[in-house]
């Protein structure tokens, strides 16, 4: 039962850290970065709709980053108590993966509405960008 738990633990830990590893680039105004936008030939309108588009979710996508942060610290904590019992662990579980879940709906429902502002082509410039800079990120 013990080990079962520390596997859980290291398991979500490990997810939830790379989770924010990757959040952290989220917040990359890659619309304003005046080489990707040269690149992509982004008018100043279509940089404005992204930058509404973004603040729109932004204060959603802290939120549940900060849920997921202190969900963790409380898996944690209660991985540590040695009266823990299973259902509180597993209830604790189930609300960081409902988290997550929100979380990256949020994000993509964020990312289809940007790409909605760009055209065909700038898409799939965009999509070569990303991954020419992909393996920066790993």
């Amino acid at each position: 039962m013990r080990i079962s738990l520390l596997m859980v633990f290291f398991a979500i830990v490990f997810s939830l850290n790379a989770n924010a590893m990757l959040g952290a680039k989220s917040n990359y105004k890659w619309w304003k970065d005046p080489q990707i936008a040269g690149e992509l030939n982004l008018s100043r309108d279509q940089a404005n709709k992204i930058e509404h588009i973004f603040s729109s979710y932004k204060k959603r996508i802290v939120q549940y980053r900060k849920q997921l942060n202190n969900s963790e610290v409380k898996l944690k904590k209660e991985l540590r108590n040695p009266e823990a019992k299973r259902e509180d662990v597993l209830l604790l579980i189930d609300r960081i993966e409902s988290t997550k879940a929100a979380y990256t709906r949020t994000k993509v429902e964020m990312f289809l509405k940007i790409k909605d502002v760009l055209t065909p082509e700038q898409q799939a410039t965009l999509h070569n960008i990303r991954i020419k800079f992909k393996p920066y990120h790993r």
